[in-house]
């Protein structure tokens, strides 16, 4: 029997130049710390605006339909990706982020999609709009923490890009053993 439940969440891509220069980042980073780190594949880099977890197939044109009005109302838009950090603190790090400048427009396109997946029976997020591109997921059995913590906290970068936002998409995720592979299931364009 098929299973009707899939593993979803709504994101907006980055451009291939912010890729590339995150990647660049990234090899750096790579050089420093210990391979206690999963590195996010670049292709895979996005700004994850709400993740759903498992989500009925037949739901989806639902969904589209009733987010579709309000975030095509949003005109286009651009974030600048600038800094690093870790979550949730640089003494126990499990996270390597990439910090965003945003317009109040994004904050408004999450709010959008985090009220309709309330009415559609999904939770709130517990925590605050914290938006950021996530490059490395800290293996739970590093001996490596405070280093980790240390070398991300005394590296500075200024801007490291500026990315235009022209939709946002929903995303299937299948996770595999090499890596999440994602698919994308509908588009929401932005007005130009």
């Amino acid at each position: 029997m098929e299973n009707n439940n899939i593993r979803t969440f709504f994101a907006i891509p980055i451009s291939p130049v912010c890729r590339q220069e995150i990647n660049k980042i990234v090899l750096v980073l790579k050089k420093d710390l210990s391979s206690d780190i999963n590195w996010v594949n670049t292709e895979n880099l996005h700004l994850t605006l709400k993740f759903l977890g498992e989500f009925w197939l037949n739901e989806i044109p639902l969904i589209e339909k009733m987010l579709k009005p309000a975030l095509s109302s949003f005109k286009q838009f651009q974030l600048s990706f600038q800094n690093f950090g870790v979550f949730p603190n640089d003494r126990k790090p499990k996270i390597i982020w990439i910090g965003i400048r945003y317009p109040k427009e994004l904050e408004q396109i999450f709010q959008e999609i985090e009220n309709t997946a309330l009415n559609l029976g999904f939770p709130k997020e517990d925590r605050g709009f914290s938006p950021h591109i996530t490059i490395g997921r800290v293996k739970n059995d590093s001996h490596d923490l405070l280093k980790i913590g240390t070398v991300i906290k005394n590296k500075h970068v200024g801007e490291i890009c500026i990315s235009p936002v022209y939709e946002v998409i929903f995303y299937r995720s299948n996770l595999t053993p090499t890596g999440p592979v994602y698919t994308e299931l509908f588009q929401i364009p932005l007005k130009p």
